[in-house]
Parts: C-alpha cells; sequence; structure tokens
C-alpha cells in the first residue's frame, strides 16, 4: 500500500488517495483522502476492511510514518495483521504499487486528455483506471484470467464499461422540491464521472449546480465534449500530453441535444420549435419499476413556438425536405462535432516545421479542415495552409501532442521544446515532468510529501557523484577538522547549501533539474581585492562577431559546456577550506566534514581560479586572446603525434559549401607568421564561464579541439548552437550552397512581458515602439508629491533596463525609444511608464525580431556619422528623396525570423530625429 496524490484538490474534497495493491492477484483499491490525518488512514482502511471482506496477514509499504506508525498501526495490529516497511531511502519493497501507480497514472492522463476536461476531475481519472485494471486479462500459469476474476469469482462483463466523462442526459423535472414547468427542459446534461457503489448506475455530475446523480435511465452522449457543453464551467489545462488510442471508430455525437432549434410537420404545415428532451435508455444492468414502465420517453419532447408540446421520433425530425415547407436544405455543420475552441476561425497555434505559428482554422468544402495563417482575422489574404486530414477524429491527438495548442497567447511551458539541432547534448536530469515548482531548499525538495522527490533526488547525486569524481573534497570527522584548525591551515568552516534551480531552453520551457552545491562564502574570513577575485566573460559584441565569421566560412558554431567548471581548478595550499555539508543531505554522517581539494561554487576566489585554469588550456593548445576582449581566443592547434588524429583521417563532414571564400590561416598573436604547408584553419572559440562557443573553416579542426580539450578538463560537445546566452539561433543552409543564422531573444521578450503582465494584452505585429501622436519629450514630469512616484519608478527602471538588454543584444530597433525612456530614469510620470509598456508590448508582439548573417552579404560596410544623418534629415523634411537611398542601405541588414526584411524597422530609427 502506498499514499498517492493529485497536482490540485479534487472534486470531493480530495487531495490524496490510498492505494492498495493485492500481491497475489494484482487487484487493487483506491480511497479518497482529504488530508493526511490518522483519522482519514484508518478511515481508508476501514472501507478496504469492507470491501475486501477481510485484512491480509500483512502490509507492504515504504518508509512512511503514517503508515507504519501511529494509528495507522494500531489498527493493523488490532486486526492481527503486521506492516512490512522498506529500509529508508529505499523503496524496493514497494515496487508492486509503484508500478501499478504509474499505469494508473497514465490510463488518468489518457482519460483527462481526451475528454478535454480539467485537472480537478483527477481523482475520478484515476478510480476508473484502477477498475479498469482489474478487468485487464493476463496469464496464470496456463490460464488466461483477470485480477477481477480471481477475486469475485466470476468474469467481468464488459457491459458495464462505459467512455469516462461523456456527457449524458437524463430526466430531471424537479428543481428540489420544485417541479419544473412545462416550458422548461424536463432534462439536465451531466458529465459521467463513475458507477455507483450500490445500485451500478451511472454518477453524473453536473458542474453548473455542483451536484452529483444517479438516475435510472439516462443516456450517454459519447461523441460531444463536456467542454462544448459546459462552455464556462469546464476548462482545459493543456498539460497533458497523453493520447489515448481505441480500437473502434468514434461514437456519432447526439444530432439533436436539448435546446437545438428544429423544424416540425404540424397540421401539413412547418413550424418551429426547440427540443426540450432527448430519448433515454435504460441501463440493462438496473433492473428497477421504472425501467418497466411503458410510458418512459422513447422520443424527442419538442416546445414549440406557440407554447405547445409534442413528441417526435429521429425518422421524423430527419425526413423532412424542401418540398415539406419553406425551409431549404441546408449543408451539414462540420464544425458541430467539435468542442467551441475548435470553430471557424478559432486562434491556434502550430508547432509546424520546428518553430510554433500562429494562425486560425479554416475549412473548405473541396479541401476540408485546413490551419491557415493570416495576417489578422480580417485579411482575406492567407499566407500559409497546413491541411488537418480526418480532423475530426484527430483533433484530440493534435492537441494532446502540443502539435496544435488554443489561443495565441504564449506557448505553455509545459509543452516539448521545438529544435532543429539533432545532435547529442549533455547528460543531465529532464525537468519535463515535474509536477510543482522548484522548491526553495534540498531539505524541502527530498521530503517523502514532495511529489517530485525523486526527479530532485537524482539530480543531487549527480552533483555529489560529479563533485566526488573530480576529487573535489574528501570527507573528514570533526575531530581531524579540530587538528587542522589547531595547527592554522583552515579557518572556521564554512555551511553550505545545494541550489535548486530548474533551468530552461529557448522557448522557455522546463528543460533540465539542476541542483548545485554551494558554500556560503559570505561568512569566509579570507579578504581579497577585486582583482583577485574578477574573472571577465565573453562580450556579446563578440558573439555576434563570431556568428558573422562562422556565416562568412559557411560553418555552424558548435557549442560545448564544461561540467563542474568552478570544481576543476586546485585550491592553492594557502585556501584551503574546509566545509560543513548541505542541511538534507540524503548520505549525511554524524560530524562529517568536507576538506575542499579543488574550488567549489560561492568562494570568493573560484570564478578567477577556473578563468586562469581554462584560459591556461586553451593557451597551451595554441590560442591567443584578442586584445579586445580576453574571453575571445583564436589561433591554430598544436598538432598532436597521434596517427588518428582527424588532421590525419580524411574528413567525411567537407563538402564544396563548406570551403570558405576567404580562409584564414593566422590567429591575432602573430599576424606575421608564416603560412603552413599544407595550410591549417584557424580555429575561434568564445568563452562565457564555463559555457562556450567554437568554429574553423575546417571541420578536421574542430574534432582536433573537440579531443584536445577533452584531455585536459571534463567537457560535454552539444553540436550546433541551438541557444546560448538567452538567444535562440536558427541556423539554415540554403540549396546554392550558402548558409544564413537568425539570433533572436523571443523567450526573454516573452518572459519581460509575462513579468510586467503584458502578456495579457493582444499581440499587434505592425505596430510601433512610439505612441502615436505622444512624442516622450513633450510628457510632463511628474507631481513631486506623487504618492506612487517610488513605487513606479522602480517598476520602470525594471522595463527599461530589460528593454536595454534586447535593444544591445539583437534588437537595435528599439534603441532610439530606449534612449528617450532611460531619459527619465529617476522621475518617470505616468505616461512615461505608459510609453516604456507600449514599447515593450512592441518588443513582445514582434518577439521573433533579430539579427540575421548571410554567407553571400557582400563585403562592403556603410558607415554614417551623426552630423551626416542630421543633414539628410534636415534635407529631407523638403525632399523625401533624399532620405531614401540611406534608409534602403540600412534596411539590409535587419531582418525577421524568416529572412524578410524590415525596412519599417528602419524607418522607426529616423522618426524621432
Amino acid at each position: 500500500m502506498d499514499i498517492v496524490y493529485g497536482d490540485c484538490l479534487a472534486l470531493g474534497g480530495f487531495r490524496y488517495a490510498l492505494l492498495l495493491v493485492d500481491v497475489a492477484t494484482r487487484y487493487c483499491w483506491i480511497y479518497g483522502m482529504s488530508s493526511l490525518t490518522s483519522q482519514q488512514v484508518v478511515a481508508s482502511l476501514e472501507a478496504f476492511k469492507s470491501d475486501a471482506e477481510g485484512v491480509p496477514r500483512k502490509f507492504h509499504c515504504d518508509f512512511d510514518r503514517k503508515l507504519m506508525g501511529g494509528a495507522a498501526l494500531r489498527w493493523i495490529n488490532s486486526e492481527g495483521s503486521k506492516v512490512i516497511a522498506a529500509n529508508a531511502g529505499r523503496q524496493s519493497s514497494n515496487g508492486l504499487v509503484e508500478r501499478t501507480w504509474r499505469s494508473i497514472v497514465q490510463m488518468a492522463r489518457a482519460y483527462v486528455t481526451e475528454k478535454q476536461v480539467g485537472r480537478e476531475f483527477w481523482f475520478f481519472a484515476i478510480a476508473h483506471g484502477a477498475s479498469m485494471i482489474n478487468q485487464v486479462p493476463g496469464r496464470l500459469g496456463k490460464k488466461l484470467t483477470t485480477p477481477f476474476e480471481l477475486v469475485h469469482g466470476c468474469k467481468p462483463d464488459s457491459k458495464t464499461w462505459f467512455e469516462l466523462f461523456s456527457v449524458g442526459y437524463f430526466s430531471h423535472p424537479k428543481d428540489g422540491d420544485q417541479a419544473r414547468s412545462n416550458v422548461e427542459d424536463q432534462s439536465l446534461d451531466g458529465i459521467a464521472v463513475g458507477r455507483d457503489d450500490k445500485s451500478n448506475t451511472i454518477v453524473f455530475y453536473n458542474p453548473i449546480t455542483k451536484s452529483y446523480y444517479r438516475p435510472q435511465a439516462f443516456r450517454l452522449d459519447e461523441g460531444r465534449l463536456p467542454a462544448s457543453t459546459f462552455p464556462t464551467s469546464i476548462r482545459y489545462d493543456g498539460g497533458l500530453t497523453c493520447g489515448l488510442f481505441r480500437n473502434r471508430s468514434d461514437p456519432v455525437p447526439e444530432p439533436f441535444p436539448p435546446g437545438t432549434r428544429v423544424n416540425v410537420e404540424r397540421d401539413e404545415e412547418i413550424v418551429r420549435g426547440t427540443i426540450q428532451r432527448v430519448p433515454l435508455l435504460f441501463s440493462p444492468l438496473v433492473q428497477t419499476a421504472a425501467s418497466q414502465d411503458d410510458a418512459s420517453p422513447s422520443s424527442y419532447a419538442i416546445l414549440l413556438d406557440d407554447g405547445t408540446t409534442v413528441e417526435r421520433s429521429f425518422e421524423d425530425l430527419t425526413s423532412s425536405s424542401p418540398a415539406d415547407g419553406p425551409t431549404s436544405e441546408s449543408t451539414p455543420d462540420p464544425f458541430a462535432s467539435l468542442p467551441h475552441f475548435l470553430q471557424l476561425n478559432a486562434k491556434l497555434t502550430m508547432d509546424h516545421e520546428g518553430s510554433f505559428v500562429k494562425g486560425y482554422l479554416g475549412h473548405t468544402p473541396e479541401g476540408g479542415f485546413r490551419f491557415e495563417v493570416r495576417r489578422n482575422l480580417r485579411s482575406s489574404k492567407i499566407d500559409k495552409t497546413v491541411p488537418l486530414p480526418d480532423f475530426h477524429v484527430q483533433w484530440p491527438t493534435l492537441l494532446g501532442e502540443d502539435i496544435l495548442i488554443p489561443g495565441h497567447s504564449t506557448v505553455s511551458t509545459f509543452l516539448k521544446p521545438s529544435t532543429s539541432n539533432n545532435a547529442p547534448s549533455a547528460n543531465f536530469v529532464s525537468a519535463k515532468n515535474l509536477l510543482s515548482p522548484c522548491p526553495p531548499s534540498l531539505l524541502q525538495a527530498l521530503h517523502p510529501s514532495n511529489p517530485d522527490r525523486k526527479v530532485w533526488l537524482d539530480s543531487y547525486l549527480e552533483e555529489k557523484e560529479g563533485l566526488e569524481s573530480l576529487d573535489v573534497f574528501e570527507r573528514i570527522s570533526k575531530k581531524q577538522y579540530l587538528a587542522l584548525k589547531r595547527k592554522g591551515l583552515v579557518p572556521k568552516a564554512l555551511p553550505s547549501m545545494c541550489v535548486l534551480v530548474v533551468k530552461r531552453d529557448k522557448d522557455g520551457k522546463p528543460l533540465r533539474a539542476k541542483s548545485r552545491i554551494v558554500v556560503l562564502g559570505n561568512f569566509e574570513d579570507r579578504v581579497y581585492s577585486k582583482s583577485q577575485r574578477y574573472a571577465p566573460v565573453l562580450k556579446y559584441s563578440s558573439l555576434r562577431l563570431l556568428t558573422s565569421w562562422a556565416v562568412e566560412h559557411r560553418r555552424i558554431l558548435q557549442q560545448g559546456d564544461c561540467k563542474n567548471a568552478f570544481c576543476q581548478a586546485t585550491l592553492p595550499d594557502d585556501e584551503k577550506m574546509v566545509i560543513r555539508p548541505p542541511v538534507g543531505d540524503p548520505g549525511y554522517a554524524k560530524d562529517e566534514y568536507w576538506l575542499l581539494n579543488k574550488t567549489l561554487y560561492g568562494l570568493r576566489r573560484s570564478p578567477r581560479h577556473w578563468y586562469d585554469k581554462f584560459t591556461s588550456i586553451l593557451k597551451d593548445m595554441g590560442l591567443a586572446p584578442s586584445v579586445h576582449d580576453p574571453c575571445l581566443f583564436s589561433g591554430i592547434l598544436h598538432v598532436p603525434t597521434d596517427a588518428n588524429s582527424p588532421l590525419h583521417q580524411p574528413s567525411q563532414d567537407t563538402s564544396p559549401a563548406d570551403i570558405p571564400p576567404r580562409p584564414s590561416s593566422v590567429s591575432w598573436a602573430d599576424q606575421s607568421a608564416p603560412v603552413a604547408s599544407p595550410p591549417r584553419s584557424v580555429l575561434h572559440i568564445g568563452a562565457y564561464v564555463d559555457d562556450f562557443v567554437f568554429f574553423s573553416s575546417d571541420p578536421a579542426e574542430e574534432k582536433l579541439f573537440e579531443q584536445e580539450l577533452a584531455k585536459r578538463c571534463k567537457v560535454d560537445f552539444m553540436g550546433d548552437v541551438d541557444f546560448f546566452l538567452g538567444t535562440d539561433f536558427t541556423w539554415r543552409k540554403h540549396d546554392d550552397g550558402h548558409l544564413s543564422v537568425h539570433m533572436c531573444q523571443a523567450a526573454f521578450a516573452e518572459h519581460a512581458a509575462h513579468r510586467f503582465g503584458v502578456d495579457r494584452m493582444a499581440r499587434v505585429p505592425n505596430m510601433t515602439p512610439w505612441r502615436s501622436g505622444l512624442p516622450i519629450d513633450s510628457i510632463a514630469p511628474p507631481d513631486p508629491g506623487d504618492p506612487d512616484l517610488k513605487r513606479r519608478t522602480k517598476i520602470y527602471q525594471s522595463v527599461v533596463g530589460c528593454l536595454n538588454w534586447l535593444a544591445t543584444c539583437t534588437r537595435p530597433d528599439v534603441a532610439p525609444v530606449l534612449t528617450f525612456l532611460a531619459s527619465y530614469m529617476q522621475v518617470p510620470s505616468a505616461q512615461h511608464y505608459r510609453s516604456a509598456i507600449d514599447a515593450l508590448k512592441y518588443a513582445y508582439s514582434t518577439a521573433e525580431y533579430g539579427i540575421s548573417f548571410h554567407s553571400n552579404a557582400p563585403a562592403t560596410v556603410h558607415a554614417f556619422n551623426h552630423s551626416y544623418v542630421r543633414t539628410l534629415t534636415k534635407r529631407a523634411t523638403s525632399n523625401h528623396g533624399v532620405l531614401r537611398p540611406l534608409l534602403a542601405k540600412l534596411a539590409g541588414s535587419l531582418t525577421d525570423r524568416h529572412g524578410q526584411k524590415s525596412p519599417r524597422i528602419i524607418c522607426l530609427l529616423f522618426k524621432e530625429t
């Protein structure tokens, strides 16, 4: 047995559940619990005793004191049974229930995803999943049987099966004690959530009345989704990405649900009416007096517009023809059976060709359903269409696999990352399946009640084992520590902690659950100057320079990551340090201390030690730093004597397209160095702490660099650069052999928009960063007595800071408006703040804008100074043709994500001028 949980408060008030699995028959029971109190656990065990008609001789559970102690243990002992618990930190004695739980969860996710209901239905989903698992056949020896048959002595009846969360209709002539009038609907809709234990009828839940119903007669409409029947009460979260395979055709939806307007023939004339009641089917498993009543409804009850009520059969409603009345034959609505968020022109986001594309749902009689990309809903021009064959059947799968996402809002962080980089990446603990936010401490992360305990335990063990493999520390006792301290070899032991973070990919989605053991260096007694602690990092301008060089040589930048970078440099003897293990370490022993042999994160000089080590490795390999950026290296690698070197092997990656038009063969360190024979290519590398990018015009040089660097430090090579320093790299190889790359900061722009609430605004792709008719420098200053000035100033500075980072890196189009906004950093008025929000909205609406480099771009550089621009601007006031050639030249350097030139952006640069 074990205690399980859901990710929210379920309907019925359940937060947890007690799961029990019989070892002999694999039959499982599950009982909901509103809390983890002893009373709830004992009540669940009492219910289990009643259902199982007894208590087993022994229970197996994990090391959980709620099950192996307290009132639960006393109850089990009073029933003559005992508990066998697994050792602390080990779950080997409870593997059966955990495996069963995983199967139930997979089934529950499929139920929720197929019917598009919210997470609050999780308990009904797992309860139904447990019931169906009991009826799955398996072999016992040579006999094919089921857990249900082994426990109850009879085979399960497939007639009791039904589609969970289907919409159902049942008679409901009264609201409490008050009967409904003849003009009111005599039926009620509900969602099938399970079977009643006493009558075996289906239990329906109505989200409007928030009540449960157990009707004797009902009809299931398995083809209609709850969200289409209760659009304001049912909200599909979209976070569950399981599909459901059914080896049968999908059910046909009810053609005339209650409330449908129909034509009825009466006295040889056609009159209009509204469906009030649908024919009900009595369950063959429930024999009651009502089921034998000949007057039970078997036809549609229709309320006519004149107030009278008639009954008609299904054939009567479908046999009308144009000759029977004034109504004309109508074409069946293709969207009738689809949910409300998949109607004509509904906003959709599609994962297409490695990127998320925003568009609308369309339909044509000839081609069927299709995804249409248009500028806006009113635009008649369709830029692109993607056919959606068999959409009536495939739409749950498309939504479940996140190929189609309803709406145009920010893409959910639960979605899989879309990337074109198929190269192997670094090994790490994935964060894609995390159920709760990142915990603040290791103690809370490894607590048994944390649903993500296993993920964070693996992450912490990965970090700790990595430190041990690098010989970063050695365990010593308290006695040894005090002896070192008395000799003056080490100062007072410093505390340590484990920092837990969830690293995200270029789309802002959870990618990696990372643990980092750090020293609280703020308690360190040693004092160092800034020059002794400072470690430079790669400038962003140098990253753009590397990218342009790589594209010029038609090579794609490669990316690498040094594992445990700050832990690879040896700690000098005069900087030896002793630390205490992090609080919550599962392997902690009493009076245990760690003596550091190498640097560790948190020490004041760790960044400098790593920088010195890494730069010394690069220099030893023959690379020299640039005089403008100490983290930008270039040079010709030293040739190893090994015959297996990549330089001695024929390269299979080199193609005519890889041959650079203007190859380089010398480095910054020696511009007059003689060219080797045969000439070798220069390797360029840019390092940002433990991450780095590199390229060479010769693939063999890149492979040689990877081999030589791997010999000197622990490093992972991750192939083509996909996401680096918060920048998304989109590489494209053209048919003519040329190469292009687009650099954008869409993830940062969307994060900034979410931070300041801009993501709740509608995106306007054709907007500008300026407020129409309101120049920023004409806004009046704020009132000195404004009580909101202090708070507004703090937020305003943060918004301008985000815009500054975008303008500095990949968005020069926001630089002009940023210049004006930055002038009011200390005293912004409410209108200044609104202008900053509008500028951020522009960056959010055009998040995929950035900088592109093309290998076929001309090598000529056009430069303009301020006086020349001012002269042209003054002359342009009377003659717009003077400024047009200048804008045309500058427009060639700014493009959007798809490589389309955007001269409109250049016009923005000169608008204020």
